[in-house]
């Protein structure tokens, strides 16, 4: 079972982003699913598939990193 859970790091490497885009979606979304397990130390832990599917379920750009403008605003200055 362990196996199927997942922190916000790893679910952060799924997607291509990083924990803490993770975490400020989840704690900005109010329909994100409650974690399957909280640790002692605070540590949260979602079942892999159900967090995924929300994020599929979900725009992309919610969440995808924003490189494009970045590149092109940095490609245009003299």
């Amino acid at each position: 079972m362990a196996s199927n859970l997942v922190t916000t790091g790893q679910l952060g490497e799924s997607l291509g982003v990083t924990h803490t885009r993770v975490a400020d979606i989840i704690r900005n979304a109010d329909d994100f699913p409650d974690p399957e397990v909280i640790l002692p130390n605070g540590t949260r832990l979602w079942r892999k598939q159900v967090a995924l599917r929300w994020f599929e379920e979900h725009p992309r750009r919610k969440y995808e990193r924003r490189t494009d403008s970045v590149s092109t605003a940095a490609a245009e200055k003299p």
